[in-house]
């Protein structure tokens, strides 16, 4: 980890090396083309005209002002009307000279092997057409020791940077660290079943976000596993009474005083509580598996034909109705009605429905199970129903609404049907009739956009 945050410290010591390089040629030019040009002008300061010609008194502090260690070469020249009052005769001319009064041009040149520097200013002088032009000019000796320097003192503070961030630098990271540290020990001393949240007292904010999200995902955790702890609590009760009469009838089996009557209706309690125990183990691998679709996974919907998974789902059912004297009716337009489902779930949600429609009814009662064209489907019996202030507890695992309700259901349909309609983005609502007794469940699916029901077609 030190070692993968070094090489972005060396690429920024590189940066800034490379841009303090510059800087510093930038600083050095600008510092020496000032004495330069200060040099030119003083020069310049002494142009005048005498009898008509142009005269000039080279003071020495002009020249001198340029003196350093290095002890550059310095030249000047003076040219007026093109030509040559004093100086060197060949210096170098600048290639673009000022034109206007006190105008300041630099130029680099080579003369005399030597690389130089010349700063050329133009002077107004009266009844003179052309400005007159002075030149100065210097070698580069001492503006390269001056780099030099500052170019080494640039270095060797980047050295000690570097040394002192590489020293500080596994400090910081431990002491950067250590509140994580201490968060990941409180997550690995904590027990399987502590599902507490962890304290936020000690989490810097950079790592607030994080505790928080675990936190919200043990706060799911105990949810769950407190609603396993129910579910398991009300599975062993629903299965303790079929298990008790199987468990008596046998033993009454075993014993030789039974009459043919008795024993006949041994083996029939015995089926029913077989039968009541099987749909029990059913309702709970479909309620396992509804939530197992709503809690995770990819969404696999897709369009699908609702008048046929209804239609499936009422043939499946149509045994059950005829053996309980249920007139079970169908209804539906000639026409598939195109919905966003998955055919399984989508079939066990509106079967569950029809099963408790059928269980649930009066005697000689009536289901019409009914497919609309805004992709509804709409199950209706004539049995009790479901008190207005009962529906919103209606889909609870083993709810039970009286305790003189039909005993043989298990009180896991209603929640199967809202596990999968959760899975599957569907609504179902709970009514009543109207004036007619019974129970009007619907159960709403998302239909496809508008623009696809056009161009796609179901086959």
């Amino acid at each position: 980890m030190i070692l993968g945050m070094g090489f972005p410290l060396a690429a920024l010591a590189l940066l800034l090396g490379v841009g303090g390089a510059v800087t510093i040629n930038e600083v050095v030019e600008g510092v020496n083309d000032r004495l330069l040009g200060a040099s030119a002008r003083a020069i310049a300061e002494t142009l005048a005209l005498e009898n008509e010609e142009v005269t000039l008194d080279l003071p020495a502090s002009a020249l001198g002002m340029l003196e350093n260690d290095a002890r550059d070469n310095v030249y000047y020249s003076v040219w007026a009307n093109g030509e040559l009052l004093t100086g060197y005769p060949d210096l170098p001319r600048v290639s673009d000279p000022p034109n206007d009064d006190g105008e300041m041009v630099f130029q680099y040149a080579d003369y005399r092997d030597y690389r130089i520097r010349i700063a050329a200013v133009a002077r107004k002088v009266p009844r003179i057409d052309r400005p007159v032009i002075v030149e100065v000019a210097e070698t580069l000796e001492a503006r390269h020791a001056l780099r030099d320097r500052m170019l080494v003192a640039l270095a060797i503070l980047e050295l000690l940077l570097i040394a002192v961030s590489l020293g500080l630098l596994p400090l910081a990271v431990r002491w950067g660290l250590a509140p994580l540290k201490r968060v990941l020990s409180a997550m690995g001393t904590r027990r399987e079943a502590d599902f507490t949240p962890l304290p936020l007292d000690y989490v810097p904010v950079e790592l607030r976000g994080l505790v928080d999200a675990f936190n919200g995902l043990l706060g799911r955790l105990d949810a769950a596993m407190q609603g396993i702890r129910r579910f398991t609590a009300d599975a062993s009760h629903q299965m303790r009474t079929p298990l008790s009469i199987l468990r008596a009838h046998v033993a009454a089996l075993r014993s030789a005083k039974l009459s043919a009557g008795t024993a006949q209706q041994s083996l029939d309690d015995i089926e029913a509580a077989t039968g009541r125990l099987q749909r029990l183990l059913t309702q709970l691998l479909a309620l396992a598996r509804a939530d197992g679709a709503r809690d995770g996974g990819p969404d696999l919907r897709a369009r699908v034909d609702l008048v046929e998974i209804a239609r499936a789902a009422s043939v499946e059912h149509a045994r059950l109705a005829v053996k309980t004297g249920v007139d079970l009716h169908f209804e539906a337009t000639d026409q598939a009605v195109a919905v966003l489902s998955q055919p399984d779930l989508a079939g066990e949600l509106i079967g569950n429905l029809i099963d408790n429609a059928i269980r649930y009814n009066r005697d000689r009662g009536t289901v019409t199970v009914t497919v609309r064209d805004d992709g509804a489907v709409i199950i209706e019996d004539e049995g009790p129903g479901i008190p207005a202030e009962a529906r919103a507890t209606a889909f609870e695992r083993f709810g039970r609404l009286a305790p003189d309700r039909e005993r043989e259901g298990s009180g896991l349909g209603l929640a199967i049907v809202h596990a999968l309609a959760g899975s599957l983005g569907a609504t179902v609502e709970l009514a009543d009739r109207g004036a007619l007794p019974g129970l009007r469940v619907t159960v709403g699916f998302p239909v496809p956009s508008a623009e696809k029901r056009g161009s796609d077609a179901i086959l």
